[in-house]
């Protein structure tokens, strides 16, 4: 039969174990926890920096087209610059009024 001292320490040792079974596994949870929340919040961030970037460049789709329809056309420089602006504004899922506006003036003739 065992002593009552290595039965004392035995269970001594077991709780010692569990708590700090636990205090790690709660540990990990809580960093997993924070990853998850950072990651929604970057996501989110994102989104929103995304919407803004069309935002801005759906303007500058309109600054152009109405640019376009004032001069009766665009030039080739201005061409480009509208193909490279639509490209940004459809990559960031664009699409629309934008494509309108992109369509119309690419319509227009080339001025030289």
């Amino acid at each position: 039969m065992e002593s009552l001292a290595a039965i004392v320490i035995t269970d001594i040792i077991s709780c010692v174990v569990a708590t700090c079974v636990a205090s790690v596994v709660a540990t990990v949870k809580a960093q997993g926890r924070k990853v998850s929340e950072r990651s929604e919040r970057e996501r989110v961030e994102s989104e929103a920096m995304k919407a803004g970037m069309r935002a801005l460049l759906w303007a500058e789709l309109q600054r152009i087209h109405e640019r376009a329809m004032a001069q009766g056309g665009l030039t080739v420089e201005e061409r480009r610059h509208l193909e490279s602006v639509y490209a940004a504004y459809h990559g960031l899922g664009g699409n629309g009024t934008g494509t309108r506006l992109y369509t119309d003036a690419m319509n227009m003739p080339v001025l030289d």
